[in-house]
């Protein structure tokens, strides 16, 4: 919204329209992915028919003009069904992206002359001057599952180390919402910027109260439930307070705390004993927490830090800010906590479970 005040022309798409977040993503993948979601995104934006001219047609004409046939998957895939394919296929998408391989320089130029067109169409609508922003959200949600997380992480860090260019989209404004570990992984990457949680609190041993922070999270609790909706639900301002005061500074956590509430309310307003089961039912989301995982959290708590030192350190941490276990913060600089639902999970798990030591190596 603030951009088209500013006068761009914004096209928005959801990658999980397109992809699978729990498979390996691939270069040939991703571009059919961007061009075949910017085509969709256009015409409904400029309420077009295009029919003929949409992405996924023309790349059937690529496909017949590169003379790839996609017999290994049940005889040929037309237009629209190359969508549906690309999502929900395993085997057509290995198929593609093997036999893509060897076509990924005409692919590229295919692609880029098609966004190329999409800005000539919307120029044409729009005036010569307008200049085109494209979000491809929701790709940071691939992250595969506990049996492949880590060639799905591979998948998609090869992308963005390897084939930045293609992702370069010719006379484009490009924003693409990627996982919050390509920083770690990648750090001379570019311009990646984390969203961070809202801050509740300072980045001090005590953890002072950030009022500034939990005011905003009062007010998105009022605008959800508008404020006579708050008030029915809850007896006392202090009764939000609490479930704010463990969300973390996640509008989704808050949101799930406030759900829970509402699921266990037998009469309004709520007492105080169904807030708690409403926090204990959210903090079970987080549980187990492994020995090793509790003094790797521990650490975090601690210094305030990412407390990454090796690859695989990084692709825990992926774990830990997808799942909210961790938080990204900033103040001016860059910190980092555990969330406040684990706290005392952390700290009993640390308290019973001392790491052994071995003389000469540390612990």
């Amino acid at each position: 919204a603030r951009l088209e005040a500013s006068g761009y022309f914004v096209v928005y798409a959801d990658a999980l329209n397109y992809v699978n977040p729990a498979g390996e993503l691939d270069i040939s993948d991703l571009l059919l992915t961007l061009a075949g979601a910017f085509s969709d995104a256009l015409e409904a934006a400029l309420k077009l028919d295009l029919k003929d001219e949409s992405y996924w047609s023309r790349l059937t004409s690529f496909l017949t003009r590169t003379e790839i046939e996609f017999t290994e998957v049940g005889g040929s895939i037309e237009g629209a069904e190359l969508k549906a394919a690309l999502k929900a296929s395993p085997t057509f998408r290995q198929v593609l992206q093997k036999k893509m391989a060897f076509h990924l320089g005409s692919l590229k130029q295919d692609v880029h002359r098609f966004f190329e067109d999409g800005v000539k169409a919307i120029q044409k609508r729009r005036g010569a001057d307008v200049q085109v922003v494209f979000i491809f959200d929701s790709l940071e949600q691939i992250r595969g599952s506990l049996v492949n997380q880590e060639s799905v992480i591979h998948s998609v860090e090869s992308i963005f180390e390897g084939h930045l260019d293609k992702l370069k989209l010719p006379y484009i404004h490009a924003v693409y919402t990627v996982p919050p570990w390509l920083k770690f992984v990648l750090p001379g990457i570019g311009n990646i910027v984390l969203l961070p949680s809202i801050r509740q609190w300072r980045n001090d041993p005590a953890r002072t109260p950030y009022v500034q922070g939990v005011d905003a999270l009062r007010a998105m609790v009022k605008r959800r439930l508008t404020e006579e909706g708050a008030s029915q639900l809850f007896s006392d301002p202090s009764q939000v307070d609490r479930l704010i005061d463990v969300c973390g500074g996640h509008f989704r956590d808050l949101l799930r705390l406030l759900s829970e509430t509402l699921l266990r309310a037998q009469s309004l307003p709520v007492p105080d004993p169904v807030l708690e089961k409403a926090i204990k039912a959210v903090r079970r989301n987080f549980l187990p927490i492994s020995v090793e995982d509790a003094h790797w959290l521990d650490r975090i708590a601690a210094t305030r830090l990412p407390n990454h030192r090796t690859r695989a350190d990084v692709h825990r941490l992926a774990r830990f800010l997808d799942s909210h276990l961790v938080l990204y913060l900033t103040n001016g600089e860059e910190w980092y906590d555990i969330h406040p639902l684990i706290r005392e999970e952390v700290e009993k798990t640390v308290a019973h479970y001392p790491l052994e030591t071995t003389p000469g190596n540390g612990a």
